[in-house]
């Protein structure tokens, strides 16, 4: 059965999927924006991602990159709770039908996505419900001529929902046929640092939900700093998603008096002042697990590798740090299959 993994995230929609003809990957920022549409002087239809779902007739919206150019950033929900019940859903399937474009891929047979540790248990159920039914996707081009109208449907039995994090783990304890990996099924705890929150995961082969925790990742007072610095040297203010805006298109932010500044090396150098704060919260919260093994994945988490290391010596990164959610869940759809069939 074709398998599709999508890892949801606050910062970024991870879709991954392998074929005879090898992996097939799609990343975008988890960010929408209301979209308005004009004369396409430019021919500019291929750079963009508007999509409107039949999951809520009616809007049509800027969706990840083209959110970012067009909505000054794009919108994203702070309140998780938000974020989980209708961010995640949306992004999902509008992912899903611009994967299948782009990609030439067949819609999903298994559909495995994640969900933030604290709200596994409580949205899991919430989340199946959203994307199980038929789906009907519209992708259109800038001047709101259709480009592309994509239909799939999702079974509810065949979505499997896993807490963030334990993905990084099973990437790691399953080959890529799905098969377990015995001499990796250890105590481990995982480390998925995101943009808002590292996800905490404690895992021996099971997912065990009393110690898994997502806990803060300072980023928000790492931007803080980073607007008054900006402020002070520059005398000028930037929103957190403009400066989110530049970081991701690697563009160089353009001071008042024409000066050049890289805002990801600025943003790592505030978030050197942060790390021992950020670090101790990891080591309260892992140290209890007494794990035998330490993963440490995501985008914040190759930020925090180097402090890790000093503090979980035997640490090591999840292949693949970005993708690595997205991995585990492909290979446990593989292994969910094969047991079926067995």
């Amino acid at each position: 059965m074709n398998v599709l993994a999508v890892d949801t995230g606050y910062s970024a929609t991870k879709i991954y999927s392998e074929t005879k003809a090898g992996r097939k990957t799609l990343i975008f920022p988890s960010v929408i924006g209301q979209a308005e549409f004009g004369e396409d002087f430019l021919g500019t239809a291929q750079d963009n991602f508007i999509a409107e779902l039949s999951l809520y007739p009616g809007k049509i919206r800027n969706f990840g990159e083209t959110a970012i150019r067009l909505n000054r950033g794009g919108e994203m929900s702070a309140d998780r709770d938000m974020f989980t019940k209708h961010y995640n859903p949306a992004l999902t399937i509008a992912g899903i039908a611009r994967f299948m474009t782009e990609k030439q891929a067949a819609a999903p047979e298994v559909l495995v996505v994640g969900l933030p540790v604290n709200f596994y248990a409580s949205q899991k159920q919430t989340l199946v419900d959203k994307l199980a039914g038929e789906h009907t996707i519209k992708l259109y081009n800038i001047n709101g001529s259709i480009a592309n109208t994509i239909k799939f449907t999702l079974e509810a039995k065949d979505i499997l929902v896993l807490p963030q994090g334990y993905g990084s783990y099973l990437s790691y304890a399953l080959d890529r046929e799905g098969n377990k990996i015995a001499d990796r099924i250890v105590p481990t705890a995982v480390i998925d640092g995101g943009e808002k929150t590292i996800d905490i995961v404690a895992a021996d082969g099971r997912y065990i939900h009393t110690v898994s925790k997502s806990i803060p990742s300072s980023l928000d007072a790492v931007y803080h700093d980073l607007q008054r610095e900006i402020d002070a040297k520059y005398d000028d203010y930037l929103e957190r998603s403009t400066i989110e805006q530049y970081i991701r298109s690697k563009t160089p932010y353009i001071t008042p008096n024409g000066e050049t500044v890289d805002l990801e090396e600025v943003r790592k150098q505030v978030m050197e002042k942060h790390l021992p704060e950020i670090l101790n919260r990891i080591q309260m919260t892992v140290r209890p697990m007494r794990p035998q093994k330490v993963l440490v994945a995501g985008g914040s988490g190759d930020m925090l590798f180097d402090g890790i290391k000093q503090v979980f010596t035997s640490a090591e990164k999840v292949e693949s740090m970005i993708f690595s959610n997205a991995v585990g869940y492909f290979r446990y759809g593989l292994l969910r299959q094969t047991n079926e069939d067995a």
